[in-house]
């Protein structure tokens, strides 16, 4: 609902679009599934599996992304790993850095603004 939501990202490349189909179709040779909805992002699908799975204590769910957004789905068997940096956050990590759960970074957010979203 926010226009200039995402406004200042940057545009993805013509080199990078062209690939996408070709990974699609590497994956799919592999056999790995290819989970894709219409209409929803990719951070909604991963949250969907990770709160679905997350009430299996005998999984451990890793979500290789930078995202803040999907830190809200830490949990004692849920974690997310910055794969530019190397970084695992688990939940104590978490709340050793921001001083609150996960479950409240949208609330953060939303309040100090995300500049990766060109949220002020």
């Amino acid at each position: 609902m926010y226009e200039d939501y995402k406004a200042t990202r940057k545009k993805m490349e013509d080199d990078f679009k062209q690939q996408i189909p070709l990974t699609k179709d590497i994956v799919e040779e592999l056999g790995i599934p290819n989970l894709a909805a219409p209409g929803y992002e990719a951070d909604d699908i991963i949250a969907t599996f990770a709160r679905k799975y997350q009430q299996n204590p005998d999984l451990k769910i890793d979500i290789y992304s930078a995202d803040k957004d999907l830190k809200q789905l830490l949990a004692p068997n849920v974690f997310t790993i910055d794969p530019m940096r190397e970084i695992l956050t688990d939940t104590d990590a978490f709340v050793k850095e921001f001083n609150f759960q996960p479950e409240h970074i949208l609330d953060y957010l939303s309040l100090v603004g995300d500049s990766s979203d060109n949220i002020k």
